[in-house]
């Protein structure tokens, strides 16, 4: 135990005490570097600490002191302004450059504990730029024997040197550096002034057929702190073949099967490239008519006719290709028509109203095509005899035939007849009877009619004007009338053409018109309404005249009736003139005040007994 106190106590001895700093410390260039170098002790002792970066003879150079609390930069180095220590001994070196790829030492100095040192490696990197593509612009053969170069890939201003890969239809292509006839590649690497490296790397290819729409590009792969890399794509670019015409194809791109109205499109290949011209020529009679020559190979026709139907050649002018090789193909064209159907009648025709009418239409085309009738475009009619019995005006109107192909849809011809129906004009159903409250009521009435040549509308009586409109071969004439008991007795219209005329006739129900035979006159019961009112109202004073006087003899007593001489003063006939029978042929108000219509009231009176 005693040894053991000893030995803590003598200074440097057995002490627990290290620096540690990471091995690593990767930055990127521009940005700040930081170090950290922290020490352990196994108590608390005063120490200072010193920053020494190695030069490339591993001398060692002193750039920062740490002590008392307080920092020193050393002068007249390199780090002189862009370095710095802090109090927990890191060291910050501000804006890294190239250059400060270098070895950092931290040595610690501790009273009574000693020193301490440990080294840490300050790695940069930088990002190179977007890589440059130095293509081969010739034209390259697929007959060539060799690979040829296809282009060079250049990333330029990177630390550490990039790696370069090459992508054909974005798959990594594996060449190898070794040169072969197939694929291979070349690389270097140039260090320029600045420190920073450019890499360069050359493509060898033996193209093929399969290369001419093929895509290529190249990657820049570089390193970036903490491990990983990224990859920096250049623009894709495509190659320049050359190889002959072995096959040539001719065909048709539009839709099948061809109609008349279509857009005709030929189209002539051949797989040479660079392409041939071709020519398009239409054969007839063992002779050759051209049609089209160039390098496209594409012919199109616009609104095709049944004249283009027949037999077309294509032929690829690539003389390069070997004689065996058969530059030329054929196809046959077939142009679907229907022809535009033929009509009996042959012209517009005129039919008598009732008559009978036989339509008839025949048709043509690639293929019989079908018939059918058609009006207002409604089909009438399956087949080529249409036949119209009676005929009627409901008829009139045009008629077309269509001709349709059973198997090219869309092939359809037609063509049109009018059928004018004339005769009689026809009056259309309409309210024949009309109710009206009173006299100088306003009514519309209406008269449609149907006929050819346009019949003409008049009224009765004839001071009626009606207004007329007409749509066709319809009029009709609507007239306002103010309802009176002479229009009662009977109101027509009637529609009329050089072929003859219709009637109609309307009847007026007026509520409060008393029909003639009934009454006086029609006069006597218009002008004579003030009077009666007037007689009405002298009666009823009359009447009570009368019954005050019976009242009156009565209380004096100068009036006795014993019961076998009670009589009705309507069969006395000195009484009968006091109960004068009422009759009236007044308006239904005026029949309230004096009884019954048409009838009469009589009035009984009784002898009052005393």
């Amino acid at each position: 135990m005693d040894l053991l106190l000893l030995l803590a106590l003598l200074p440097g001895c057995l002490c627990s005490f290290s620096v540690e700093v990471p091995p690593v410390v990767e930055v990127e260039i521009g940005k700040n570097a930081i170090i950290h170098c922290k020490p352990t002790f196994s108590g608390s002792p005063k120490y200072t600490s010193e920053w020494f970066v190695l030069d490339e003879n591993d001398d060692l150079r002193r750039i920062t002191f740490f002590g008392d609390g307080r920092q020193v930069t050393d002068p007249d180095t390199e780090y002189s302004d862009r370095a710095k220590v802090k109090s927990d001994l890191t060291l910050e070196i501000k804006g890294v450059r190239l250059s400060d790829e270098k070895q950092f030492l931290c040595r610690v100095n501790a009273v009574n504990e000693g020193t301490k040192e440990a080294k840490a490696a300050l790695k940069v990197y930088d990002s190179p730029e977007t890589p440059e593509l130095s293509l081969n612009l010739g034209i390259l053969s697929v007959t060539e024997s060799i690979a040829s170069e296809i282009g060079t890939c250049i990333s330029r201003n990177a630390y550490p040197a990039p790696t370069i890969e090459w992508y054909k239809n974005h798959q990594l292509l594996t060449p190898p550096t070794e040169k072969n006839p197939d694929l291979y590649m070349s690389s270097r690497t140039i260090t320029e002034s600045s420190g920073l490296l450019t890499v360069s790397s050359t493509l060898f290819l033996r193209p093929t057929k399969m290369d001419t729409d093929a895509v290529f590009s190249c990657k820049v792969v570089y390193p970036i702190p903490g491990g990983g890399v990224r990859r920096m794509e250049s623009q894709e670019f495509n190659l320049t073949l050359h190889y002959y015409t072995e096959n040539v194809k001719f065909e048709i791109l539009s839709p099948l099967p061809i109609k008349e109205g279509d857009d005709l499109i030929f189209r002539c290949a051949g797989d040479g490239h660079p392409p041939p011209s071709y020519i398009i020529s239409k054969l007839k009679d063992d002779n050759e008519m051209e049609i089209y020559s160039g390098v496209e190979g594409v012919l199109k026709v616009l609104n095709v006719s049944r004249e283009y139907t027949g037999s077309y050649s294509c032929q690829a002018m690539d003389f390069d290709s070997p004689p065996e090789v058969v530059l030329t193909q054929e196809l046959d064209l077939v142009v679907n028509y229907v022809d535009t159907p033929s009509l009996l009648p042959k012209e517009d025709t005129m039919v008598n109203l009732g008559a009978d009418l036989q339509l008839t239409c025949r048709g043509d085309g690639t293929v019989t095509p079908q018939l059918r009738w058609k009006k207002d475009g409604a089909i009438v009619f399956e087949g080529s005899r249409y036949k119209i019995r009676n005929i009627s005006y409901s008829q009139s109107g045009v008629y077309t035939c269509e001709a349709v192909s059973s198997n090219i849809p869309g092939l359809t011809k037609e063509k049109d007849i009018t059928i004018t129906v004339e005769g009689i004009p026809q009056l259309k159903p309409g309210t024949e009877t009309f109710e009206v409250a009173a006299e100088g009521d306003t009514l519309s009435l209406t008269c449609s009619a149907v006929g050819h040549p346009l019949p003409e509308i008049m009224w009765n009586p004839p001071e009626l004007k009606g207004a007329q409109s007409v749509s066709g071969m319809n009029v009709m004439s609507k007239v306002s009338v103010k309802v009176s008991s002479k229009l009662a007795k009977g109101v027509s219209c009637v529609a009329k053409n050089v072929h003859g005329s219709n009637e109609r006739n309307f009847t007026l129900n007026i509520g409060n018109v008393i029909d003639t035979s009934s009454a006086p006159s029609q006069e006597q019961s218009s002008g004579g309404s003030s009077t009666a009112i007037i007689a009405v109202v002298v009666c009823v004073l009359l009447l009570l005249l009368v019954v005050a006087l019976f009242y009156f003899l009565q209380k004096r007593g100068k009036l006795t009736c014993g019961g076998s001489e009670k009589k009705s003063l309507t069969q006395d006939p000195a009484s009968a003139e006091l109960a004068p029978e009422l009759k009236s042929d007044k308006r239904p108000e005026q029949h309230g005040l004096i009884g019954s219509p048409g009838g009469s009231r009589s009035i009984e009176v009784s002898p009052l007994k005393k």
